[in-house]
């Protein structure tokens, strides 16, 4: 007879983005026999993890407060998922996507596969970076209230700093108006394309971007490519990049300025998102992976990023490749979950298997942290504590748990 110990506690923390906060279908249900990456380099042999109304109330390594049998557990009404020593770990985090392709009328009429492609993949939270606004806010209405399944997308909207013929820079009261736009329209950020000009006249413009972003509640997310791109941006205010440098030669000591410029700007830290794998070259590619180690080392919070269209799998492939030249095992877990979190200021809700987290797991069969190959043999999705894929079913028909 087993005997699991655990520790239900109150959820206080209150979300202000909609996509967490009004999520349908959340559930409850109890993992066990597990091995658990818990984030931060923490795992737990033989562990389990209890889930209520979408959220992980206790796993058990918390302290213990009551025991249940598995009899006791039964009457709780808790389904049970019997991991049989599968790796559960939090579910991947792409922090910058560009999610539709092609024409987006006909991308959304085929949207409940593509998302699923995702959750196949082990993607349970996408940060959207598309030109699409309308669509991909009808793509998100539709998620939201359940019409189709896949990972729960925060949505950011390009803005210009610019006029639309490219001559001149706009007026801060129009770059104002952009912004507001966005945030009027229901996005949950704004990303604006960052190049350093002598006399940085985009230093000024994030600048005003960042103070109406404050005031509307989104995210500013720089998009840069250059070392130089990302010290305009931060010295702007920006606490927030995407794309690491590929072009020119990004030293220690400018990697430690631009973070000690951007530290101030950001809750806790600069943060940043990968997106190797849309170098233009091989050359901006070995500049962009080398960057990313210096960057990580100097303290940037590095979280995951494809910056791609790409099929999920795919992209989630080409970028773990180039990862894998710099980073262990165990920081590109951190990179794909918890720092991927950081990066989407989503780390009190996501990225991390502990009391008061979303329940967003998945179920692997091996250890990604000997093998990352062990990351694409994803076997149970979980969303917000509701099972959304189970290919357990399929390897094994008749199967119950």
């Amino acid at each position: 007879m087993n005997k699991w110990t655990f520790r239900y506690m109150p959820i206080l923390t209150i979300l202000s983005c909609s996509t967490l906060s009004h999520d349908v279908a959340a559930q409850d249900l109890f993992i066990t026999n597990a091995r658990i990456i818990v984030g931060g380099g923490d795992v737990i042999d033989g562990g389990g993890i209890v889930v209520q109304s979408g959220r992980i109330v206790a796993v058990t390594e918390d302290e213990l407060e009551f025991t249940v049998t598995d009899e006791q557990l039964t009457d709780l009404d808790l389904p049970v998922i019997d991991a049989q020593g599968l790796t559960v770990m939090p579910g991947f985090i792409d922090g910058n996507r560009q999610v539709i392709q092609g024409d987006p009328d006909v991308w959304l009429d085929g949207a409940e596969d593509r998302m699923r492609e995702y959750l196949r993949t082990g993607f349970t939270t996408v940060l959207a970076v598309d030109s699409s606004l309308e669509h991909m806010l009808a793509l998100r209405d539709r998620l939201e209230l359940g019409e189709i399944v896949g990972p729960r997308i925060f949505l950011s909207a390009p803005v210009s700093f610019v006029r639309d013929d490219g001559q001149a820079s706009l007026a801060p009261e129009q770059i104002r108006e952009a912004v507001r736009q966005m945030a009027y329209a229901g996005a949950d950020g704004v990303t604006a394309a960052i190049r350093a000009t002598p006399g940085d006249t985009d230093e000024g413009a994030i600048a005003v971007a960042r103070a109406e972003a404050d005031e509307q509640g989104l995210l500013l997310i720089a998009q840069v490519r250059s070392a130089d791109d990302a010290l305009t941006a931060v010295a702007g205010g920006s606490g927030y990049l995407i794309g690491t440098p590929r072009v020119g030669n990004l030293s220690e000591e400018m990697a430690h300025e631009i973070v000690e410029t951007g530290r101030p700007n950001a809750e806790y830290d600069l943060v940043m998102t990968s997106a190797l794998g849309t170098a233009d070259s091989s050359a901006e590619e070995a500049a962009a992976v080398k960057s990313a180690r210096t960057l990580r080392d100097a303290g940037i919070i590095y979280g995951f990023g494809t910056g791609t269209a790409y099929p999920p799998a795919d992209a989630l492939r080409r970028e773990l490749a180039l990862l894998d030249a710099v980073f262990s095992n165990e920081e590109i877990i951190d990179i794909l979950t918890r720092s991927a979190a950081y990066s989407m200021r989503r780390d009190d809700a996501l990225g991390g298997l502990r009391a008061g987290r979303m329940a967003d797991i998945v179920l692997i069969d091996g250890d990604p942290l000997s093998d990352l190959e062990a990351l694409f043999n994803v076997m149970v999705v979980i969303r917000n504590g509701q099972i959304v894929l189970d290919n357990r079913l399929i390897a094994e028909p008749g199967r119950r748990d």
